[in-house]
């Protein structure tokens, strides 16, 4: 997905004048269908799985919420960052939260494959007590 940003934002001023317009829409169509098979679907799994059953049910709320709040954002940001800056920055940006998206999930978010919800609030429980807090 962050390919499907970084690629357009380098590819179209190399090209310049000669880049068809029709690669944007491609490029686009490729983030879609890595989104719609990825993170899409895990999104949803996610908030039903990491929270503790104490608080799961205002806490999936809170999560979902943010993430239709992040949606939306973004659809009304996209317009006016392309409006004020180059085309390719706009595809940068966007390359940069895909791949600090992965980088969080690889290091913030517990594997939960093949494990009962009680051990995932097990292992944020142990997790949660013995991480220190600085300030």
């Amino acid at each position: 997905m962050g390919l499907s940003f970084i690629l357009p934002a380098i590819i179209n001023p190399l090209l310049g004048s000669h880049a068809n317009p029709m690669m944007i829409v491609g490029f686009l169509c490729v983030y879609v269908a890595f989104y719609s098979c990825t993170w899409a679907p895990l999104t949803w799994v996610l908030v039903g799985e990491i929270f503790p059953l104490s608080i799961r049910g205002r806490a999936s709320g809170l999560a979902s919420s943010f993430n239709w709040i992040g949606s939306f954002a973004v659809g009304l940001l996209f317009p006016i960052m392309t409006a004020s800056m180059p085309q390719e920055v706009v595809f940068a940006i966007f390359g940069i939260i895909c791949f600090l998206g992965v980088v969080f999930i690889r290091f913030c978010v517990p594997e939960t494959k093949g494990r009962t919800l009680e051990e995932i609030e097990i292992q944020g429980a142990t997790h949660s007590n013995t991480t220190p807090v600085t300030h």
